[in-house]
């Protein structure tokens, strides 16, 4: 009996002999496509008995109140296409998690008609246009055999700041959901990833059209429709029991505005909602407008997070919740407002479950490029992006919220907020962790250096050997208080077990690093 991934390279293999001549060789394309899914579907995942007109829970809902018509699943067309590690494109030099041997990867076009839509970021979205033409890019991942699939489904609007299409999330949040099972699906969003592809591929890449980003809205209802509910137009083997959004940064806004204006709107037909849960990462204080034309760096709207009734686990850095201004040319000031001037109350009612959680000691990415003026900060963000995600599944799916934890302490809250320092300069309050609370080092999670990117990273400055003698003694009292203090992240949530083990090699190569000679 073929296997899924047998079926799929052969599925692959038949698109790439495909040349996009016509509609018409598209679409039967794209039906034997489906047909071949199917197949893989039936022999490793099992039939079921279609004569039986009775759902039960097992089976997907009947449909949602969005219009997916339109909609059609396209092979893609021969070429290199983008690198199958990650949905970056070569140029980016960034490392990325490993695809485990158990998963398949898959690469589709997505044709559709969308609206666009006028409005607060906030919502009600209000219908600005219609009939808008689009063809987008999807990425799958996901467990080959069905007795791996855990059933949730993650969609990710790529990132596309530095450029390409970047699967930011996925980045962080690959260990956890391949050792659970979680298919995830990435989705080009602007209008300047089909620039970015088509100057990678113009073969493979030749039909991508998104004319404005304005269309985002319903390309990412639409494909969260047909996961929810299956069906021939759904990318993945099976429909999705759960379904959730999250992104960072820049995606992170979309995610922020989406659960906030389109929510409401996106719905079963029994009336639950599509999604379940969502995780707007690193958006600080701003938000995507509903209108933002073909723009990369478009004017964002700012304020709280707006009641929606599944949970919103709202994650930031410490460097969004404070926020900051950085001179980019003599006298002109780029300024990104901290989430801290936006702070709400956390909830969990029927109508409103919300969770702001800020990681002390975070910087808003890791990656650095350039001298930015100190050492690289090593606080390790992808750990806490993880554990937040756990934290939204558990929350989804078996009702039980996060903790509510303590704000980071400002001593000023404004547009750019001042954290207040404890006595080794790391700041006070927050999501506490043994990076913080055991410390090695003072992060400062925003950058010196010249140039607009060192705005968005962190350096750290070592304790000297003094006061690390002063404060621990030896590298052996260190390590007892770092591990209980871990172990109190970890039972918190804010940490993952399955990531203890690492964070405990690594915290000891520092420290024998950074301790003197004999500790």
């Amino acid at each position: 009996m073929s296997t899924f991934r047998s079926l799929l390279d052969a599925t692959q293999h038949m698109s790439l002999s495909v040349r996009p001549s016509g509609h018409s060789i598209r679409k039967l394309a794209s039906r034997a496509l489906r047909l071949l899914m199917a197949a893989s579907f039936a022999l490793v995942y099992g039939c079921s008995d279609s004569s039986d007109s009775q759902r039960t829970p097992d089976q997907p809902p009947e449909g949602t109140t969005v219009d997916v018509s339109a909609l059609q699943l396209l092979p893609v067309p021969p070429g290199a296409g983008a690198a199958q590690t990650s949905a970056a494109l070569p140029t980016d030099t960034n490392p990325v998690p490993t695809l485990a041997a158990n998963y398949t990867e898959a690469e589709f076009l997505v044709s559709g008609i969308a609206s666009s839509y006028a409005g607060p970021a906030t919502g009600p979205a209000q219908v600005a246009s219609t009939g808008n033409a689009f063809v987008t890019r999807l990425i799958v991942r996901f467990p080959t055999a069905q007795a791996d699939f855990s059933g949730r489904v993650l969609l990710e609007p790529f990132n596309t700041t530095s450029g390409p299409d970047r699967d930011v999330i996925w980045r962080r949040v690959a260990p956890l959901m391949q050792n659970n099972g979680d298919a995830w699906v990435g989705i080009s969003v602007r209008s300047t990833s089909a620039t970015e592809l088509q100057a990678f591929d113009a073969v493979r890449y030749a039909d991508v059209s998104i004319p404005t980003n304005d269309l985002v809205w319903d390309m990412l209802r639409q494909v969260g429709a047909v996961l929810r509910t299956g069906g021939e137009m759904n990318p993945l083997p099976t429909y999705a029991r759960y379904l959730y959004m999250g992104g960072y940064s820049q995606s992170g806004l979309d995610t922020a505005t989406f659960s906030m204006a389109f929510h409401d709107d996106t719905r079963l037909l029994d009336g639950a909602p599509v999604f379940d849960g969502y995780l707007p990462a690193a958006h600080a204080a701003s938000r995507t407008p509903l209108q933002s034309g073909s723009g990369l760096i478009v004017e964002f709207e700012e304020g709280p997070m707006q009641a929606v009734d599944v949970p919103v686990l709202d994650f930031e850095t410490q460097h969004d919740a404070q926020g900051w201004s950085r001179e980019v040319l003599p006298n002109l000031f780029y300024t990104s407002q901290g989430g801290a001037n936006v702070r709400r109350p956390d909830a969990d009612s029927a109508t409103d479950r919300y969770r702001l959680v800020e990681i002390t000691g975070a910087s808003h990415s890791e990656v650095q490029a350039g001298d930015c003026g100190g050492t690289p900060s090593s606080f390790p963000l992808p750990y806490f992006v993880r554990a937040a995600l756990a934290q939204l599944y558990r929350w989804a799916e078996e009702g039980i919220a996060p903790p509510e934890v303590d704000r980071i302490e400002m001593d000023a809250v404004d547009v750019v907020s001042t954290p207040s320092a404890d006595e080794v300069g790391n700041a006070r309050g927050g999501v506490r962790s043994p990076f913080v609370d055991v410390p090695l080092v003072r992060y400062q999670v925003v950058a010196g250096g010249s140039g607009l990117s060192c705005a968005f990273v962190g350096t750290e400055t070592a304790l000297g050997t003094d006061v690390l003698a002063g404060r621990y003694g030896t590298i052996d009292s260190f390590m007892e208080q770092f591990t209980e203090s871990l172990d109190a992240t970890i039972e918190a949530g804010f940490l993952l077990e399955a990531d203890r083990a690492e964070i405990l090699e690594n915290a000891a190569m520092k420290a024998a690093a950074l301790f003197p000679p004999g500790a």
